[in-house]
């Protein structure tokens, strides 16, 4: 009697049913799980790479505010008479400078004429640059935390596909048991 209980509980049918499972658990867990943690890594990625892209727009910036920074200090040390156009194109810049970097404070410094146009120009492109570098400096500290939020990811991956490699061979190695438990 104990045999034949023990003899249903081997059937070849119980290794196969037994090896199917394991099959399907496997698939279930490569293409869901798995699945999921990819999304959330690609999006990470995605989010990595704009604010890549916006560090890159930022450093270009930064150097822009330098060559025409250098540019108007050439021009104002000639100041020649005709120049009124590229005067207006100074001032233009300098409302660009603090409007585009937040640098409300100089605003009262716009509208004048003076011997101090050179100052002016130096403390705005200083403070851009300030500006610049420091969102430069917040982007890439969230950059790093972004790198950071996908390790354990990543991790979870890795073990998950090790999870499902082993219960799919297992599950392999028990249909193809069936054929043992015959003989």
């Amino acid at each position: 009697m104990q045999k034949s209980r023990l003899d249903r509980f081997l059937a070849p049918w119980v290794f196969v049913l037994t090896g199917i499972l394991f099959n399907i658990l496997s698939a279930v867990i490569t293409h869901y799980f798995i699945g999921l943690n990819n999304d959330q890594i690609n999006s990470i990625d995605r989010d990595i790479n704009n604010r890549q892209v916006l560090i890159d727009s930022l450093w270009q910036s930064r150097i822009e505010v330098e060559r025409r920074q250098e540019f108007f200090i050439l021009f104002l040390s000639n100041k020649p008479d005709n120049s009124t156009l590229i005067y207006e194109h100074y001032q233009n810049y300098l409302g660009t400078l603090v409007n585009s970097y937040d640098l409300g404070e100089y605003d009262a410094g716009l509208n004048r004429s003076t011997n101090d146009d050179l100052e002016l120009l130096l403390d705005l492109s200083i403070a851009a640059r300030k500006s610049i570098i420091e969102s430069i400096n917040s982007t890439y500290f969230e950059v790093l935390e972004s790198e950071e939020a996908k390790i354990p990811l990543v991790k979870d991956n890795a073990r998950l596909f090790s999870i499902a490699i082993f219960l799919q061979v297992t599950g392999l190695i028990l249909v193809l048991a069936r054929d043992l438990r015959r003989q």
